[in-house]
């Protein structure tokens, strides 16, 4: 079985727009069952940083097709949220399972030593690294966990999500250990996210065809590796962005999504 976590915490509309293109692929091109994924964001609804508090929001228009977020959240973007996912997932995953995560929204370091960290709702608590890798590893032992991170400072997460992970082949692609940043052409995307999303799905937001040049055999699907190198250097990339990547073992980096490929 796959599953998959969607997280922000104070989510921007390019956020949101993200954590829809990526929903998108996982149910349409990897065919995730829709109640496998977990969507936890901003307030618990399609509203974000940018929705005035007093005014009842509209329903929000995706610019990648214009047509509505088809994203169904289920709760908050917060630390308390995400430990009830995983405390459920703790009665479902097993040894040949697959967890994809991907965070957005905001993040931060102080550069203190206690490491990065995600900013959550209300209030723009801090969610540190520590408590983060802590909470992901109460899961059982499964196949293959790949997170991918799209926040300023995500960078600096990698080491420790793979020394916390209980999988046996863990990758974590992070969009930049310092700021991170939208596309210059189109500010309704995060540079890194966009790309890596469009890579592994084989399609960019508006169903343009997406083929990574390295992709050894994308008729087999394009591997984690193969969308993160995409994404660190194709033509989508911010150039302030500097992304990151690490696996355990080295052969992670050739997981695929699809059924059948954890």
């Amino acid at each position: 079985m796959r599953y998959a976590i969607l997280f922000s915490g104070m989510t921007e509309p390019r956020s949101l727009n993200g954590l829809e293109f990526c929903y998108r692929i996982l149910t349409e091109r990897f065919a995730f069952p829709a109640d496998c994924i977990y969507v936890l964001t901003y307030d618990g609804t399609l509203r974000t940083t940018a929705t005035e508090p007093s005014v009842q929001a509209p329903e929000p228009v995706w610019p990648g097709d214009g047509t509505k977020h088809r994203l169904r959240v289920n709760g908050e973007g917060n630390r308390q949220a995400l430990r009830q996912v995983l405390h459920a997932l703790r009665d479902k995953v097993t040894e040949g399972d697959l967890l994809f995560v991907n965070t957005t929204g905001h993040g931060g370091n102080y550069g203190d030593g206690r490491g990065p960290f995600l900013t959550t709702y209300p209030r723009r608590v801090r969610y540190w690294l520590s408590d983060f890798c802590s909470d992901l590893s109460e899961l059982p032992r499964h196949e293959s966990l790949v997170v991918l991170m799209a926040q300023c400072f995500s960078g600096g997460s990698a080491e420790a999500l793979l020394s916390s992970s209980q999988a046996t082949r863990t990758f974590v692609a992070a969009a930049s250990d310092r700021y991170s940043y939208a596309m210059e052409e189109d500010l309704n995307w995060d540079s890194f996210q966009r790309s890596w999303v469009a890579a592994i799905g084989g399609r960019d937001v508006d169903g343009t065809p997406v083929t990574p040049p390295e992709a050894a055999a994308p008729h087999e699907g394009v591997t984690v590796a193969e969308a993160f190198h995409y994404a660190a250097v194709g033509p989508g990339r911010n150039p302030l962005d500097a992304p990151t990547c690490l696996a355990r073992p080295q052969a992670a980096g050739g997981i695929r999504l699809l059924p059948g490929n954890t």
